[in-house]
């Protein structure tokens, strides 16, 4: 069966996009937390070999939103094709999955 829980990964290329995507989702309860922290990635594109310093979003979700999500990023990002990817929660601790629930229903 699977999780009713997931975790976004997305990069950024600027700290204040990172911070007005995390916001837009927290607001519109699609995320119950995202955290923000600079990482330095490596990556090919368009047939080169490119470094960057960027911003990398972990959004805590409801699976079932996902498609909100992207929708939300896609429409806020400055990137192209944007990293979008979902990785399920397995398990975790049940006081902070029933506030996730919590933060994240929407009705």
């Amino acid at each position: 069966m699977p999780s009713p829980y997931s975790l976004i990964l997305t990069t950024c290329g600027a700290k204040e996009e990172a911070e007005r995507i995390a916001s837009r989702l927290v607001e519109q309860r699609l995320a119950g937390c995202v955290q923000i922290f600079a990482v330095d990635s490596v990556y090919r594109w368009e047939g080169a070999v490119e470094r960057a310093k960027e911003w990398m979003l972990f959004c805590k979700i409801k699976a079932s939103d996902f498609g909100a999500v992207e929708a939300a990023i896609r429409e806020a990002h400055s990137y192209a094709t944007p990293e979008i990817i979902a990785i399920e929660i397995e398990t975790g601790a049940k006081a902070y999955l029933a506030w996730l629930e919590a933060a994240t229903h929407r009705g």
